[in-house]
């Protein structure tokens, strides 16, 4: 599937969508037009979104796939790839325009009746995965920007230091290839976003306030007791060859 997606009245973009099917296809991909290293990139991380995250790991006490939500995603056909490009020297405004361009890609998939299942993985060939932290910082305006369209986005590479907020010893954000992945902005997200006082403000005016269970995240004392954490792991970092750092850490990626 290819949408036309108009960013302004010069300009247009043509965003070419793949099912699951269709991303783990190799041979579809080429002839869809692709290059050998973008079918590569895009069948890899095809795969591996289709399988890696839906092991089942110990949450607490329950026994659930490490993201409960692909599994129905694919199954209601609200899963789409594309391929995208970005260039590692040029400014962060052209990574901007990437994610908004996707964004309005992702704003017309198809979800079937729940609009939770509506994803887009926007695979990223040969960029440098700090480069798409950098593009979707907390001091920069795009994450708020997709925010406020209901787009929550999340930032995946092969390197990527970050653990699952479930377990320190599991990073399930080491795609195959760089990617983002666009998805919906939900009620539950308050724990990703609780950090950055723009984003909270842009989360109450669409959920008022969060759930009582997440609430306390955020707070003043919570904050103070972050601030603390925060100091040990980076005593530890110092110290301790190969230490990661905790999901909460200051610059993680604040994604799913």
């Amino acid at each position: 599937m290819t949408i036309s997606v108009h960013e302004s009245a010069s300009a247009s973009a043509m965003v070419q969508l793949f099912s699951v099917r269709q991303a783990r296809n190799g041979d579809y991909l080429l002839d869809a037009g692709l290059s050998e290293s973008e079918v590569e990139a895009l069948s890899a991380c095809a795969e591996w979104t289709a399988t890696y995250p839906l092991q089942r790991v110990k949450k607490g006490r329950r026994l659930e796939a490490i993201c409960p939500m692909v599994s129905p995603s694919i199954a209601a056909d609200a899963m789409h790839f594309t391929v995208d490009r970005i260039d590692d020297s040029g400014n962060l405004e052209s990574i901007d325009e990437l994610l908004l361009r996707n964004a309005k890609a992702f704003h017309r998939i198809d979800p079937g009746d729940d609009p939770r299942l509506r994803c887009l993985v926007v695979v990223i060939p040969g960029a440098r995965g700090q480069r798409l932290l950098d593009a979707t910082h907390p001091d920069r305006e795009i994450k708020n920007e997709l925010l406020c369209q209901g787009i929550l986005v999340g930032e995946f590479f092969p390197s990527c230091p970050f653990a699952t907020t479930f377990n320190p010893r599991l990073f399930a954000l080491r795609s195959p290839a760089p990617m983002y992945v666009l998805r919906p902005f939900i009620e539950g997200d308050w724990r990703f976003i609780c950090k950055v006082s723009a984003w909270q403000q842009t989360y109450r005016a669409r959920f008022g306030e969060p759930p009582a269970r997440l609430r306390h995240l955020g707070s003043p004392l919570w904050r103070l007791k972050e601030k603390f954490r925060w100091r040990i792991e980076a005593l530890r970092r110092r110290f301790e060859p190969g230490f990661s750092a905790s999901p909460s850490s200051p610059d993680e990626p604040i994604s799913d």
